[in-house]
């Protein structure tokens, strides 16, 4: 017998949920805003900007790109697990597909 929480109860707010984080944004800098970065909670990029001066050293570039990548993603999981925790009531639950 499988001692797991019923998860198909939850998939009705999961959806929900998904659908709002698309609108929740983090947004993150790197190279003291030589790149900027906006992330949705679904860990989607909505925007990049970077100061054009970069573009004469590519490897910077990349290397800041890489950063604020890197940074957004940890926010916005962090943003999804404080939204996860409200909509479950605190319940700990380790792992939804989709979200984190």
């Amino acid at each position: 017998m499988n001692n797991s929480p019923n998860m198909a109860g939850f998939m009705p707010l999961i959806q929900q949920l998904q659908e709002q984080l698309k609108q929740m944004t983090v947004k993150i800098s790197a190279g003291e805003g030589a790149v900027q970065l906006i992330m949705n909670g679904n860990q989607e990029v909505v925007q990049l900007h970077f100061k054009p001066d970069l573009l004469k050293d590519p490897a910077r570039l990349a290397e800041l790109t890489v950063e604020a990548f890197n940074e957004g993603m940890r926010e916005s999981k962090k943003m999804v697990r404080e939204q996860l925790s409200k909509l479950t009531g605190g319940l700990n639950i380790p792992s939804v597909p989709g979200l984190i």
